[in-house]
């Protein structure tokens, strides 16, 4: 399976993107700043020096064979399968999938690749000199099977820095793109920033960036375009109610928020986007809040939550779980740690609302949960749909050139259940959601959504009894 190619786009953050929101998910993002090489990693392989000498002797018979190649594009190989060797010291060593996995590394496979792409670069002048680098090391990281364990472009690592930093340069909102209908929505739009002072809103269907209309082949060009230089304006032509209009937001940074408080009678919902940047600090202002107003249960939504980081999830769940642990984590070398909470907890009733988009450390969020329920030790439910299915954890890593790659390293296990990799956490209570907010995210907490119904069903069920 070929992987996708990610951007972690800084401008705008998505959070249905057509199913690939998971894969963007859930890695250590804080290990962005760890550059020591791995001791293991070292003495398992051979040397640099030998290395470097293997691959520049493979690459001479590829010359050899090939005829007269331009040199930039031979010396770009070059440079290119040094930083794959750089990678596949440290890939090979902390990868968690063994051998009697389908997902472990197939070697064989991984050196056809090589050679096919090293190849074809070396000769398809399509491919400019300086994506030479990135495509040799995209082949590398597609020959493993591992969704998860993936190539990031030095780009990439830049805007994984900032947004793990909780910073984004853009416009600050959430988007949902409609493939039915090749409609571009806004679900949340961020306080404070650039969009909220232009006048933004959620339900905006964005009908153009930078006068391209949106559409399933120019979603990636137009997503992209809001990025740009900070201080100066984007074009968006936007539908509402009828009426178009032109709104012009101002580049600026934008402080990212992830979690968004709503009041439904007794009860709060709690949206949790992701498990990045600010989310502990506002996660914890918002429950000081709801219990200052005395609220009688929570919702906690994390419907299309893809992830983030584990740190966050385990403070965010210390949070609300009683004394006990929050996650085992195997690692790759069968070393196991656990992560345990403190017996300050949440003693209210609690719905958590998942779909198949909860993902990652989402997932962990609803199963710790829903352990604990199943314990007797707190009053959870979990309604909705079977979750994405993704109990790895991500470490990243910076190669020399400041690209970099993640690799999966370890499972995680929720704290008394299964992992549940590829199976997904099945919900208390099944509740299939309705078309329209299917197709309309932005309606979530109305009564055109089910799912949101069941929750205060079940609520009041528990709170009135």
């Amino acid at each position: 399976m070929t992987k996708p190619r990610i951007s972690i786009i800084a401008a705008v953050i998505l959070c249905l993107a057509v199913g690939c929101a998971a894969f963007v998910a859930a890695a250590s993002i804080k290990s962005v700043q760890y550059e020591e090489k791995l001791d293991a990693a070292e003495t398992e392989n051979v040397s640099l020096a030998a290395e470097n000498a293997a691959i520049r002797t493979e690459l001479e018979t590829l010359r050899s064979v090939a005829g007269d190649i331009d040199r930039d594009r031979f010396d770009a190989v070059n440079a290119a399968k040094q930083l794959v060797a750089e990678a596949r010291r440290t890939v090979e060593t902390l990868y968690v999938f063994k051998d009697d996995s389908p997902f472990a590394i197939d070697q064989a496979e991984v050196e056809k690749a090589l050679e096919e792409a090293s190849a074809r670069l070396l000769k398809d002048t399509s491919v400019p000199v300086e994506e030479i680098k990135d495509e040799l090391l995209y082949a590398y990281f597609d020959a493993i099977s591992d969704p998860f364990t993936m190539y990031h472009t030095k780009a990439d690592m830049e805007e994984l820095a900032e947004q793990s930093a909780g910073r984004l340069y853009g416009i600050g909102v959430y988007i949902y793109f409609d493939e039915d209908t090749s409609s571009l929505y806004i679900e949340r739009v961020m306080p404070g920033s650039p969009a909220e002072k232009a006048g933004l809103k959620i339900g905006d269907r964005i009908k153009s960036i930078e006068d391209v209309e949106v559409s399933v082949e120019t979603y990636d060009e137009c997503v992209n375009s809001v990025a740009g230089e900070l201080g100066t304006e984007v074009k968006l032509v936007i539908e509402r109610g009828g009426e178009t209009l032109t709104i012009r937001p101002v580049r600026g940074e934008v402080r990212t928020c992830s979690v968004y408080t709503d009041y439904v009678g007794d009860y709060a919902l709690i949206n949790i986007k992701e498990f990045s940047g600010h989310v502990v600090e506002d996660f914890k202002a918002a429950l000081e809040e709801a219990e200052s107003k005395n609220v009688k249960g929570y919702i906690f939504d994390v419907r299309d939550n893809p992830g983030g980081d584990l740190g966050i999830i385990c403070e965010v769940l210390d949070m609300l779980l009683p004394e006990g642990p929050i996650v085992t984590i195997v690692q790759y070398n069968g070393q196991v740690y656990e992560e345990k909470s403190d017996s300050a907890c949440l003693d209210k009733p609690v719905v958590v609302l998942c779909n198949g988009n909860t993902a990652s450390a989402g997932e962990l969020f609803t199963s710790a949960l829903q352990n604990y329920s199943h314990e007797g030790k707190n009053v959870a439910c979990v309604i909705g749909e079977t979750t994405y299915g993704k109990g790895t954890m991500q470490q990243i890593y910076y190669l020399s050139d400041r690209s970099g790659f993640r690799v999966s390293m370890a499972y995680y296990n929720p704290p008394f259940g299964e992992n549940y990799h590829l199976k997904g956490v099945k919900p208390d209570i099944e509740v299939e959601q309705s078309l329209t907010v299917t197709a309309h995210p932005f309606l979530r907490g109305t009564d055109d959504d089910l799912q949101y119904l069941a929750a205060l069903e079940w609520l009041n069920g528990v709170v009135n009894q």
